[in-house]
């Protein structure tokens, strides 16, 4: 979302992203025949600015609404950040190690020793994360932290009603009833962040045997959220959605952890921390 409105108003932007596809936890993949929406599961619309969006994606035929109030991606959630990318200058599979300010640029080195530099920099990864690369300490936003969640793709043998119980089981939904996936009872399971705090270190066998219990499965994979959804908040509030770091160089954070935790508030961040650079720039 940032990129695309930065390039729009005239800036040269390089997109680097440390995943082998744009997203992150708009996350979809193929496993076993089936297709499954393994991260975020669908947003909702609450701006009137993110609704514009979400408006001209319906007439592209990119989102449709899934149950009241939730829409998702017509071919899973990845495929809304895929659209996004279109055009833009991306390079993924590149994780950034360190983050250093040098003769009025920022320096970004990557795992694969390779220097590059910039004018300005929007950082949207995990504030932890963001924190361990920058090469200064930020104190205001130490008070972030993140939920862990542990999600379970599964093609179940036969339908099956899963008590919800807030933590081995917060949330499922079946991708082949999303329509997405065309194989039946593929189904995503979401820990809730205590049952996966306590089993962030078990096996995945045993981490499966513990969320099907006698439920069986033809197939399954786990993925280990460990940055699922942020808690706590800097101590400059929300009220502009992004965090300016203090610099000479332009650096803006951006991310759920300012906008609120939601795909919604990720786009909405990502747009005020374009303008906030471009205001910079200016």
């Amino acid at each position: 979302m940032a990129a695309q409105h930065l390039k729009r108003s005239g800036i040269h932007v390089l997109v680097i992203d440390k995943g082998n596809r744009p997203g992150g936890r708009m996350a979809t993949r193929p496993f076993e025949g089936a297709i499954f929406d393994y991260g975020a599961q669908y947003f909702t619309v609450r701006h009137e600015r993110f609704a514009s969006y979400q408006r001209a994606w319906e007439t592209k035929g990119l989102v449709r609404l899934w149950e009241p109030e939730r829409y998702i991606g017509q071919s899973g959630m990845n495929s809304i950040a895929a659209h996004l990318s279109q055009g833009l200058d991306l390079r993924c599979g590149v994780k950034v190690r360190q983050i250093y300010e040098s003769h009025g640029q920022w320096t970004l080195e990557t795992d694969f020793d390779e220097t590059m530099t910039a004018d300005a920099l929007i950082v949207t990864s995990p504030v932890p994360q963001t924190l361990a690369m920058l090469d200064r300490p930020i104190p205001e936003l130490n008070s972030i932290a993140y939920d862990r969640c542990l999600a379970l793709m599964a093609i179940l043998n036969a339908p099956h009603s899963f008590d919800v119980d807030g933590e081995r089981v917060a949330w499922i939904a079946d991708n082949h009833r999303k329509g997405i996936s065309g194989l039946a009872n593929s189904v995503t399971i979401h820990s809730g962040p205590q049952f996966s705090l306590d089993n962030w270190e078990v096996s995945a066998e045993e981490v499966a045997q513990r969320i099907l219990g006698d439920v069986h499965a033809t197939a399954w994979k786990l993925h280990r959220w460990k940055f699922a959804k942020p808690i706590g908040q800097f101590s400059g509030g929300r009220t502009e959605n992004c965090f300016e770091v203090s610099s000479a160089t332009p650096l803006i954070l951006a991310g759920d952890a300012f906008g609120g935790p939601r795909v919604e508030g990720a786009a909405i961040s990502g747009l005020a921390a374009a303008e906030r650079l471009l205001e910079r720039l200016a």
